[in-house]
């Protein structure tokens, strides 16, 4: 994934460890409390301050920030680490639209989302299982 426009990276240009931090929090809130979103959070069994250093640390990386899953956890292995949830179309569309809206909500300038929405899209349709 190439996450850079000359040679900022999006996760300097969202502006970093803080800025990341915000975003997975508002989606996590997001998740928890929009009523559309309620099938996608029955999947969230682990109790979520565990999803949100995890998130957190995979889009670090992710985004071109520091590898904070790889050197904590490991290689990630998103596709394997969800296998075990059936991810259709519908849940993938749940998950990027809960995104899409924490993106929005969070950052004023346009092509910076978009260029986050494409990233997490492409999170989420390389996820579909089913």
């Amino acid at each position: 994934m190439n996450t850079t426009m000359g040679s900022a990276t999006l996760y300097d240009r969202l502006g970093g460890e803080q800025a990341l931090l915000r975003l997975v929090e508002r989606y996590l809130f997001l998740l928890q409390t929009r009523e559309e979103y309620a099938p996608l959070c029955a999947h969230y069994t682990r109790g979520f301050e565990h999803y949100k250093k995890r998130m957190f640390e995979y889009l670090s990386g992710f985004l071109g920030g520091p590898g904070l899953y790889m050197q904590r956890h490991g290689m990630p292995s998103l596709r394997e680490n969800h296998q075990r949830i059936a991810i259709t179309p519908q849940l993938r569309d749940l998950w990027y639209g809960c995104m899409a809206q924490a993106v929005n909500d969070e950052f004023s300038d346009i092509a910076l989302r978009r260029e986050l929405e494409s990233a997490f899209w492409t999170i989420a349709d390389s996820l579909r299982n089913a």
